[in-house]
């Protein structure tokens, strides 16, 4: 599973206007349903399920990271997006200002895949030197090179030569 995948061109969100984290989430998701990745009518029971994750224990990961990340019903299949904000957002009482957020969406039954895919993404927002490229990236196409560019470091491949779901060679 790849992220460029889950996210594609679709769910980048070059600049956030939100101040604060729970803004982020609604301009997020409100994003995701302009862009046609998620159906109005769960906008909602999505936010609330993000909501209710982060009171279990704040997404942000450090080095001006977030990863808000739920299991649920609502979607079939893994939606992501990656969203920018130069200012930074107030995401957790006393942390450190977030500027990237990669927000994903799995299905309740994807367990091993949302683990796999959390994992992933850690392991990519690891270097600050890759963060602060994204942080200074300007606009769409340059945030969707530089996602590929990292899995292409990781995996050693392009998309086109791994299996989807396995990570195994074609």
């Amino acid at each position: 599973m790849r992220l460029i995948e889950i996210i594609g061109s679709e769910g980048i969100v070059p600049q956030l206007n939100a101040s604060y984290r729970d803004e982020a989430f609604l301009e997020i998701v409100d994003h995701l349903v302009v862009r046609g990745r998620i159906p109005e009518k769960h906008k909602e029971p999505l936010l609330m399920a993000l909501l209710k994750r982060e009171s279990l224990g704040a997404t942000s990961i450090g080095n001006h990271v977030a990863i808000p990340h739920v299991k649920t019903d609502v979607v079939k299949e893994f939606v992501g997006a990656i969203a920018l904000s130069k200012d930074g957002i107030d995401f957790a009482s006393g942390e450190e200002k977030v500027h990237v957020i990669i927000l994903f969406l799995s299905p309740v039954r994807a367990v091993s895949g949302h683990l796999r895919l959390l994992a992933h993404i850690g392991g990519i927002l690891n270097h600050d030197g890759y963060v602060r490229l994204l942080r200074d990236a300007d606009g769409r196409s340059e945030i969707l090179d530089l996602v590929r560019d990292a899995e292409r470091m990781i995996f050693g491949l392009g998309a086109e030569d791994r299996d989807d779901e396995s990570g195994e060679h074609r």
